[in-house]
């Protein structure tokens, strides 16, 4: 067996070095290679996240555009609707009013005395009880109307928070 001579140990050396260089620069390469994967996979994340949410944004405005425009049109249904029965009530008032004169007409009594006059006024008070009522009712399903539209409002404010927190969660454990 031959002795290692002084060159042939400086070249085993060197040739070592250089495999221990090469091997650090290849070490070096996959650590550079695989923080950028982990940055491009942390982008796609924040893209996808970015996409959900502008999504989720975009769908809850066309929701919350349609229920708004179906609230209006309820409410100018309703608006009509207490119009027309505005109008009624006052045809059907005034013809009581002149049915009811004729009454006294054909009794011999006259609507101005004290008697013919409390009942015209009793038939006044009560069409504006009705009337009344109505505006209330009409009030109510107005109010209906105005709450969905803040529920749907608030439930949107609600599943965009809860989009957003799950996404930071997402974010923070793929940091850890």
């Amino acid at each position: 067996m031959g002795a290692l001579s002084a060159g042939g140990l400086i070249g085993s050396l060197s040739t070592a070095t250089t495999l221990v260089k090469t091997l650090d620069s290849a070490f070096s390469a996959l650590q550079t290679f695989s923080g950028g994967a982990e940055k491009d996979q942390r982008a796609a994340l924040l893209a996808q996240q970015d996409l959900a949410l502008r999504q989720l944004q975009a769908q809850q405005g066309l929701s919350e555009a349609n229920t708004a425009n179906a609230a209006a049109l309820e409410k100018q249904n309703l608006a009509a609707a207490a119009s027309t029965a505005e109008a009624a009530r006052r045809d059907a008032l005034r013809r009581a009013v002149s049915r009811q004169n004729a009454q006294f007409g054909s009794q011999g009594l006259d609507s101005s005395d004290g008697s013919g006059e409390a009942v015209l006024l009793g038939m006044f008070e009560e069409s504006e009880t009705e009337k009344a009522q109505r505006e209330k009712l009409d009030a109510l399903r107005n109010q209906a109307i105005d709450s969905q539209l803040e529920e749907e409002k608030r439930i949107n404010v609600l599943q965009r928070t809860q989009l957003q927190e799950r996404q930071n969660l997402q974010r923070a454990l793929a940091d850890y």
